[in-house]
């Protein structure tokens, strides 16, 4: 008797499930521009997957509550759907770039209940190499609709061009900051105003520009339309950059990595022997400058006006520590042969440094030859003397110099969002 009774409520309850399954799932009832594309991700700090990429999917409705299962020789199990602000039908996945799996992926979408199945288009006869990334990414005028500017290396013409916004302060449920502007250009466009409702006076952002090789070399619309149906490769790069408040420079913006040590990267080409370029990455207590492989050493370093002015200064010169005082908008310049890394510290807290408010610290920089800049900018924001913070390489005395003359700073924490 026990038995059958609990054997009825047990039926009982498996009913009322299926019954709220049923009432709770949402019918799916429309897959269009069903997409399938090689994707090469560069560097970020936005919460998506880097390197090179086969993503694939398709626009669903509805996307919210939808998991997408993919299969193409393997079986890539479900995973949900995240809609975006700027795409709130938005339904793709990725998974490593193969050259021996470019067919086509057998999709299908579950709600609740209902499921629905759709085949992707092919990468049959996509090209070996994959798209460039852009360099020499700038940003200038003041405010909250700046213009940023590209190049495009080598002979890669892309047949479009599209530039997205992400803001850090939105974070979706897989942990990815949402893109809140998305606009697609000609291929041959190198530079784009960002419209004004867009950008927020302390927002922190990246800006992600894609070069794109379309299916057939399609251009996008005149209005600017331009599914992700169309795209057979592209590249896909993140610039970290906050709106600029008063007259600014044109300034070359950065790549960061995840995490909240990791460096600011540049990518500037054609720099020349003695010419400025300025650089802007978030605000902290200080910076650590280096160039990379191969970079001429740097020339001379102009910091900006902020807190009260006054800066110091520290490089390696014949294996001894330097410390230098030197003050806002005033050219330094490094002694004869230049130097590979210097620090920047004494940017006091009190000078706008809350993280959640990030503001720019333009810095210009000089170069002892011709060639490329592709170093690195790392902040400092520990609450640790400055010898407890990862040095790079040719600075590694100078942290317990620096340490024991009491250059300690505020602990700062950052958001990654």
């Amino acid at each position: 008797m026990i038995l059958r009774a609990l054997g009825i409520l047990v039926a009982s309850f498996l009913l009322v499930c299926a019954d709220y399954l049923v009432a709770y799932s949402a019918p799916i009832t429309s897959i269009t521009s069903l997409n399938n594309f090689r994707d090469t991700r560069g560097v970020n700090d936005v919460g998506i997957g880097q390197g090179d990429l086969n993503q694939f999917g398709a626009d669903v409705i509805p996307a919210l509550g939808t998991t997408i299962t993919a299969v193409q020789g393997i079986t890539l199990g479900a995973v949900q759907c995240v809609p975006l602000t700027v795409d709130p039908n938005f339904c793709a996945r990725t998974t490593p770039f193969n050259v021996n799996r470019i067919g086509s992926w057998a999709l299908t979408f579950q709600n609740g209940t209902d499921t629905a199945t759709a085949t992707t288009p092919s990468l049959a006869g996509i090209p070996t190499d994959p798209v460039p990334f852009p360099t020499s990414v700038t940003i200038s005028n003041s405010g909250t609709t700046p213009t940023l500017s590209w190049t495009v290396p080598g002979a890669f013409k892309p047949d479009a061009v599209r530039v997205q916004v992400y803001d850090k302060s939105l974070v979706l449920s897989n942990g990815q900051n949402d893109i809140v502007f998305s606009q697609n250009l000609a291929g041959a466009q190198a530079s784009f105003q960002i419209p004004s409702g867009v950008l927020k006076s302390n927002g922190q952002y990246s800006l992600n520009v894609q070069l794109i090789e379309s299916r057939n070399h399609v251009a996008p619309s005149p209005g600017g339309s331009l599914p992700n149906a169309s795209i057979l490769r592209r590249s896909n790069s993140f610039f970290d950059f906050s709106p600029l408040s008063g007259p600014q420079p044109a300034a070359f913006i950065p790549t960061r990595g995840p995490g909240i040590n990791a460096p600011y990267q540049f990518q500037v080409q054609g720099i020349v022997a003695g010419q400025t370029i300025f650089i802007d990455p978030f605000v902290a207590v200080g910076y650590k400058y280096a160039v990379g492989a191969g970079n001429p050493n740097f020339a001379s370093v102009t910091l900006p006006a902020v807190g009260d002015n006054i800066f110091t200064l520290a490089y390696l010169l014949g294996g001894n520590p330097v410390l230098q005082q030197i003050i806002a908008n005033a050219q330094f310049f490094f002694p004869q042969g230049g130097v590979s890394a210097f620090d920047v510290t004494g940017i006091e807290t009190s000078a706008m440094l809350d993280p959640n408010n990030v503001t720019a610290f333009v810095t210009g920089l000089t170069f002892v030859a011709d060639g490329e800049f592709t170093g690195t900018m790392t902040p400092l924001i520990e609450d640790v003397p400055l010898g407890a913070v990862p040095e790079p390489a040719t600075l590694l005395l100078l942290g317990t110099t620096l340490a024991g003359l009491g250059f300690v700073r505020r602990r700062l924490t950052r958001s990654e969002g």
